[in-house]
């Protein structure tokens, strides 16, 4: 037994020690980071307390990343998860005969890298989009830069939600439909009261990590506009890089990224707890 045990921990080992490399080190020596005034390069640094975090309450520079981010949160949460959902239900129904062809097709996006992804549809916004409908590029309008953000980063990550919720829609049981529409359902009563929710733990999962994705969106945003026109896209993420970066204020940017970093802790935690409260036992 004890050879069993042993041999458990013998494989995760790797695993955590990668992790811990690339993730828990960086981070706890982000925390120091945090409460001192080093600019990055030089190896000095002082101690200054509090100061860093007292200065993010009172910097008026934030304030539109931090609105831009939660616009982005919103709208890319609500429309990554519909459109996700509506291709599982797709597949589930219509498609179901090319249940692994269309799989295959609505997930190929998944594939691309954030930043490949971002300078295709730069491309498309600026050649092909702008001429055939004869508007401006809406990378380059403050007004539509977010929901043309959202719609690069949804075509590049829906098809993971996707396979989630198409996995919910299959263990629901037929029979409960088939009762459904003996009891003189339709198919809109059908959706709200048997479908959704016995999908609560796929919400639970998709929800909670779109939201956080979103909340942190960053390479997608800095590889399409770096955070333009104008600011009007620029997240809390990209303000910690240019801290970082560009202005040489690593301390005062590991502060904003270490309590950005709790708040969606905080957030995904709420969330989860949200939808899994709601959750239906079959």
């Amino acid at each position: 037994m004890k050879k069993k045990k042993m041999t458990k921990y013998v494989f995760v080992l790797p695993g955590f020690c990668f992790f811990a490399f690339a993730m828990l080190i960086p981070f706890v020596m982000g925390i120091n980071i945090a409460f001192t005034d080093w600019n990055g390069v030089e190896p000095e640094f002082q101690y200054v307390g509090l100061k860093n975090f007292v200065d993010i309450f009172r910097d008026a520079r934030i304030r539109k990343p931090f609105w831009n981010t939660l616009e982005f949160a919103l709208i890319g949460t609500v429309v990554s998860n519909v459109v996700s959902l509506y291709l599982a239900m797709l597949i589930n129904g219509k498609f179901s005969k090319l249940n692994h062809v269309s799989r295959t097709v609505f997930f190929i996006p998944v594939c691309f890298s954030s930043v490949l992804t971002a300078f295709l549809w730069k491309f498309l916004y600026r050649e092909f989009i702008s001429e055939l409908f004869g508007v401006r590029n809406l990378l380059g309008d403050p007004k539509w830069v977010i929901p043309a953000i959202v719609v690069i980063g949804v075509w590049n990550g829906a098809g993971i939600n996707m396979l989630i919720y198409l996995s919910g829609l299959k263990n629901i049981p037929l029979e409960l439909y088939e009762a459904a529409k003996a009891d003189g359902a339709g198919v809109i009563q059908q959706f709200v009261k048997v479908t959704l929710p016995l999908l609560m733990p796929a919400f639970s999962v998709c929800v909670t990590l779109t939201l956080t994705s979103w909340l942190k969106e960053f390479a997608t945003t800095l590889s399409a506009t770096g955070g333009g026109p104008g600011g009007a896209s620029k997240t809390v993420s990209i303000y910690v890089y240019e801290n970082l970066y560009k202005y040489y204020k690593a301390g005062y940017g590991q502060a904003v990224s270490l309590l950005f970093s709790i708040c969606l802790i905080v957030i995904g935690l709420c969330v989860s707890s949200f939808f899994r409260k709601r959750e239906v036992e079959l």
